[in-house]
């Protein structure tokens, strides 16, 4: 049993300086309290303790690739991302071909589940194949399948039930039949990739879209005679709506009105990172594309944004700066509201009694100086360490 006192608790609402309990992984108790007999008991120092946060759209970092076929990348990746505060994901992934991407997800997924010292990953993301090739970003062309339900039933298979997002069109042919699939599956259809107009993303969220991939980027943009499909994310309450918070891939502005206009509990950050995630400058070979970090992004030598390279603590750090949000409506749209848009929020996302005793401790700047993942200490920053000799 252990204790965590004097901190300043990150709550749903509000900021509360007291004690958080924790046993066998789950939390106990939440509050102005003492300790019990017998626990062993942390001091935090009045420093802040937050849930852990939750990267839904994640295709990498720290030099490690979510597009893979062996699992024990996937298992570095969660050590690295507790450095960032990031106690699950979702394994983001995409492959060249349906057999391919069938055996990826066959391969990795003894994978999904908690890692030792690291962040549990709580599934997949299919981040297509089934999108508009005309808002493919960064996507080769010849990844791209048209919807059809019976292979998202193969993949779904593939991997032993794990999938909890797909991404789709929903204006291409076969989406409808394809969107129910992913729901009978028990996962969530998202809208992303897409050129659909407004009659057609409303019809999608008919059918049981509930979910909007990386808001702005890769999709029909805004006009005031044609709304398109961000006409129906900015309008529909039952859609919760990603949003790359680097200021790199949405401009601040773009992004203040997204929070606005849905509220803090519609928009979910996502860093949509790739292994250069965390480096200030760099460059590699991924995807079978050549990538650089430019600008606090991932392009293309043609200058196509490919992914992120922000970490998701930062993204925090930038909503309480950019959005006049308050530190816990910050936290929520990266750790409660991501484990509500796939369903996780029975035991992820706050500071609850009941739920897995995963937290991150952060200083004032927001800095990440430790995490816990299903109440396991799993990372120490270097300077609290030094101080703590």
């Amino acid at each position: 049993m252990k204790a965590i006192v004097n901190a300043r608790l990150v709550l749903h609402d509000h900021v509360l300086v007291g004690s958080i309990l924790m046993a066998d992984g789950v939390i106990r108790q939440v509050g102005d309290f003492e300790p019990p007999p017998g626990a062993e008991v942390y001091d935090a120092g009045r420093r802040y303790v937050a849930p852990g946060l939750i990267d839904i759209h994640v295709h990498g970092g720290g030099g490690h690739s979510l597009m893979t076929d062996d699992p024990e990348e996937i298992r570095a990746f969660a050590r690295w991302a507790v450095r960032h505060g990031v106690t699950s994901f979702l394994v983001s992934t995409a492959a060249p071909d349906h057999d391919r991407l069938r055996r990826r997800l066959e391969a990795c997924a003894p994978a999904i589940g908690p890692a030792h010292g690291g962040a549990e990953a709580l599934g997949f993301h299919l981040e297509g194949p089934f999108i508009n090739p005309e808002r493919r970003g960064a996507f080769d062309a010849s990844w791209l399948r048209p919807p059809d339900a019976v292979a998202y039933r193969e993949l779904a298979a593939a991997a032993a039930g794990h999938v909890r997002l797909v991404t789709l069109a929903p204006e291409l042919p076969g989406a409808e039949e394809l969107i129910a699939s992913v729901l009978e599956s028990g996962a969530v259809p998202a809208m992303g990739h897409t050129d659909a107009d407004d009659e057609t993303a409303r019809r999608a969220v008919r059918c049981g879209v509930r979910h909007v991939t990386h808001t702005f980027n890769a999709m029909r943009p805004f006009a005031h005679r044609d709304p398109g499909c961000l006409g129906v994310i900015f309008t529909e309450p039952g859609l919760t709506a990603e949003l790359i918070g680097d200021g790199a891939h949405v401009h601040p502005v773009a992004g203040l009105t997204l929070v606005r206009t849905k509220g803090v509990d519609g928009v979910v950050l996502v860093t949509d990172g790739i292994p250069l995630a965390g480096v200030e400058a760099g460059e590699t070979t991924w995807a079978g594309m050549r990538v650089r970090v430019e600008g606090g992004k991932a392009v293309r030598s043609d200058g196509v944004i490919v992914g992120g390279v922000t970490t998701l603590e930062r993204m925090v750090a930038n909503a309480v700066a950019w959005f006049g949000v308050t530190l816990p409506e910050a936290v929520r749209m990266a750790s409660l509201n991501p484990a509500m848009a796939i369903g996780v929020d029975d035991h992820k996302g706050s500071l609850a009694a009941g739920k897995d005793a995963d937290l991150v401790v952060l200083d004032d700047g927001l800095r990440v100086l430790e995490t816990y993942v299903r109440g396991e200490h799993v990372y120490t920053t270097q300077a609290l360490q030094r101080a703590h000799v």
